[in-house]
């Protein structure tokens, strides 16, 4: 890959087989629109044939996230893969392919790899399926036990209490 590790240099690829690795730093915003740093190591397969190059992706890494609960910042593992397949003509293919315009010297993974992880991306982020979150009340953080406060009854629950026979 080039010199930010994500770029293919198309007339550089041997025949066959090769192996590629890059690093990307990206920001994600999340449905609560916190930014979320992201960290990823990719690595490419890469099988040139002829006109065709079969690109196979994998993604790791990790992101820095904010638990939607609780609201501490938190380390989450990152994984997904993604494969392509480029080539220089626009002939009728049974698969998707990129077509590779006739002056291209290079292809960027990058987006690649970025629709990867943002396809992997959970809607609700949580520091752990078990996170009780904050006290509605008094916004005590309750994963550190419980804070005091007496439980509210819903007001809107109450007529529900007439409707019971008097005995």
């Amino acid at each position: 890959m080039g010199n930010d590790g994500m770029t293919l240099r198309l007339a550089a690829l041997p025949p066959g087989h090769s192996t590629h690795h890059g690093h990307l730093e990206f920001v994600v915003f999340d449905a609560a629109e916190e930014e979320e740093p992201h960290a990823v190591d990719v690595t490419a397969e890469v099988d040139k044939m002829g006109p065709r190059i079969h690109v196979r992706g994998h993604v790791e890494g990790h992101a820095r996230s904010i638990c939607h609960r609780c609201l501490e910042t938190f380390e989450r593992p990152l994984a997904s893969d993604f494969v392509l397949t480029l080539q220089k003509t626009a002939e009728p293919a049974d698969e998707d392919f990129v077509v590779l315009g006739d002056n291209m010297v290079e292809f960027d993974l990058a987006p690649h790899a970025r629709e990867a992880v943002l396809l992997e991306e959970p809607i609700q982020l949580l520091c752990d399926p078990n996170c009780r979150g904050l006290c509605s009340q008094c916004g005590a953080d309750l994963n550190q036990g419980r804070c005091g406060c007496r439980p509210q009854s819903d007001p809107r629950w109450a007529p529900l209490g007439d409707l019971r026979p008097s005995l």
